[in-house]
């Protein structure tokens, strides 16, 4: 009902512009009971239906462009409200890059049949790169039920860091998302330089399935539905954002601000 109101509200805006050019033209006030023979008239030429057009694109491109602002004002007020009240989200034994007295940890909540997960793994790798000192990442699981590899590939990531070969497994499955098979996680250990039979005794210990559970439940429990999903020193990051999103965040806990 507000959209349709809008729209009804619009329309009348375009009407107005078509009874100020009308009335313009005019030397005299055109009487009310001929109003609508004059506009259907000035419609039925081409700079009529010229001046609709252009009237109504302009409308609708100036509703477009307010929505966005409105959309941007809203996320900023909810940024600057989570800057006041943070998130606290428990790492756990989760696995960990970065220094372990970093300014900023990010959470990451991930699934590694995620195509929008491979961004995630991407932007994170830059911003370490970037914050070599300042930054650290934790990864949790959030496998999606509608991926059917995605439980097992997270077995497999945890029973590679349960032989510190967390990351190199992490990355082996992003780059594989295609072909995440049994096979192929007992391929990659072996060629990661792992006792093959451990690995594939600690994918079915039932505490890599507690821990796989926690990190599904605590994803849940702070609002993240989908994947991928982060937490900056407790600010919600919903998405797979660009490393500028990340940056403009972590900058302003830092204290830094941007130059020019």
């Amino acid at each position: 009902m507000v959209l349709k109101s809008k729209i009804f509200k619009g329309f009348l805006a375009v009407s107005t512009l078509f009874l100020g050019t009308i009335l313009s033209q005019a030397n005299a006030e055109i009487p009310q009971a001929d109003l609508a023979t004059a506009i259907e008239k000035y419609l039925a030429t081409d700079k009529g239906r010229d001046s609709i057009g252009q009237a109504a694109q302009a409308y609708f491109k100036n509703l477009q462009e307010q929505g966005k602002k409105d959309q941007e004002l809203k996320e900023q007020a909810q940024l600057e409200d989570q800057f006041k009240n943070p998130v606290n989200i428990d790492i756990g034994t989760s696995p960990v890059k970065g220094p372990a007295d970093a300014k900023v940890t990010i959470i990451e909540f991930s699934d590694f049949e995620c195509p929008f997960c491979i961004r995630g793994k991407s932007t994170m790798e830059e911003v370490l790169k970037a914050y070599p000192t300042d930054v650290k990442v934790v990864f949790k699981n959030l496998p999606l039920p509608f991926h059917k590899n995605a439980v097992p590939a997270a077995k497999a990531a945890l029973a590679a860091g349960k032989q510190g070969k967390f990351w190199e497994m992490h990355d082996k499955l992003f780059d594989n998302q295609k072909n995440l098979t049994q096979a192929f996680f007992e391929k990659t250990a072996g060629e990661l330089g792992l006792n093959v039979d451990k690995f594939k005794t600690d994918m079915n210990d039932p505490e890599i399935d507690k821990q796989i559970e926690a990190d599904k439940k605590l994803a849940e429990a702070n609002g993240i539905q989908g994947t991928p999903g982060f937490f900056v020193n407790g600010v919600a990051v919903k998405g797979a954002y660009p490393f500028e999103h990340f940056q403009g965040i972590i900058d302003r806990w830092l204290g830094k601000t941007k130059a020019g």
